[in-house]
């Protein structure tokens, strides 16, 4: 089976999962809804209890959700060829397990992307045609203090920051064969993967502590992006092994 068939394949499977669907939708409506109140409150000076009220309630639980969202999604869509017993079906039918484990990976981090693209995507366009010019301004607020490499360094080491942690969330599913211990074997990662880049970079653990270093804004993002590389070739060889050598 070619690769490009593969990766079509996973994205149909993830496409086509109602139940994750239906909570996509949920988001996305929460946060709208809590766009919508918030921008009447902010137009019309509005302080009545019950809105501000429903507004805090709103903008609380939809933050919550995205942030289990961003977990449980990942892991699940990671999990569910394990899940469903279909992943011995998968090899038998001609497809190796380095292609599966690659296009598993790339299939999972362009649906989460595609996922909180429709989530955000609502609220951002509610807030930019009520109020263009302060949308605006706030943007540029924002970026006026970064220079062009602070803004490329940072964005690559978001990127390879996602990446890492769908690797090492992809080896803890294939460690645990798709179990629920995978979220406390991905846990226990991140928490060795903390303590590593605090002992190789030790003035690089948190991004509020370069202003009392000498330390550059990109210098920061770049030390972030080579860890994270290391991270995906640590986790890359692990999770290969160990699927290379197990037992479906």
């Amino acid at each position: 089976m070619e690769l490009k068939n593969i990766f079509k394949m996973e994205i149909f499977k993830n496409r086509n999962d109602k139940a994750y669907i239906r909570i996509i939708a949920i988001l996305t409506a929460m946060a709208a809804a809590a766009s919508i109140i918030g921008i009447i409150m902010a137009s019309t000076n509005n302080t009545n209890n019950v809105l501000i009220a429903t507004e805090i309630l709103l903008t609380t639980f939809t933050m919550i959700g995205i942030a289990i969202f961003s977990f449980l999604y990942p892991f699940h869509l990671l999990n569910v060829d394990y899940k469903n017993k279909v992943i011995s079906l998968i090899f038998a039918g001609g497809v190796s397990r380095k292609q599966y484990y690659f296009v598993k990976i790339g299939a999972t981090i362009l649906s989460c992307l595609i996922a909180f693209f429709i989530i955000l995507f609502i609220p951002i366009m509610i807030w930019l045609v009520a109020y263009p010019a302060e949308f605006t301004e706030l943007i540029r607020n924002i970026f006026r203090n970064f220079k062009p490499e602070d803004i490329s360094s940072f964005m690559l080491a978001s990127i390879l920051g996602l990446i890492a942690n769908i690797v090492m969330l992809t080896t803890a599913v294939i460690i645990s064969k798709g179990k629920i211990t995978g979220i406390f074997l991905y846990l226990a990662f991140s928490f060795i993967v903390s303590i590593v880049q605090g002992f190789f970079m030790p003035d690089n653990i948190s991004l509020f502590m370069i202003n009392n270093t000498d330390m550059e804004i990109s210098q920061y993002f770049y030390q972030t992006a080579i860890f994270a590389v290391f991270q995906i070739i640590a986790f890359t060889f692990i999770g290969l092994r160990v699927l290379d050598k197990q037992d479906l």
